[in-house]
């Protein structure tokens, strides 16, 4: 499994970045470390899956936002919030 997030501890630390492969050893110290959820990529998901979902979730970002306009916080904020989720990276 690869992770598709990077794990913090309670404090904020970044214990293993996005993108760490795996291992059971990981598994067991971040277990003990109170960490019960990971997000892992799936690679089992098509590349239409994938755009299907990046439209349907930009689709409902654009029926959220579509009184704001193009004012400069809520722009910025549509922005920031696309971003994260579509986990494009800044």
């Amino acid at each position: 499994m690869t992770l598709a997030e990077p794990v913090f501890d309670d404090r904020g630390a970044m214990l293993l970045p996005r993108g760490t492969v795996l291992t059971e050893t990981m598994l067991l110290s971040v277990r003990r470390r109170g960490i019960d959820q990971l997000v892992v990529l799936d690679d089992t998901v098509s590349d239409a899956d994938l755009a299907q979902e990046r439209e349907r979730l930009q689709q409902r970002l654009a029926l959220l936002f579509r009184r704001c306009g193009d004012q400069g916080s809520s722009a910025l904020l549509l922005q920031s919030i696309t971003q994260y989720r579509l986990g494009d990276q800044a």
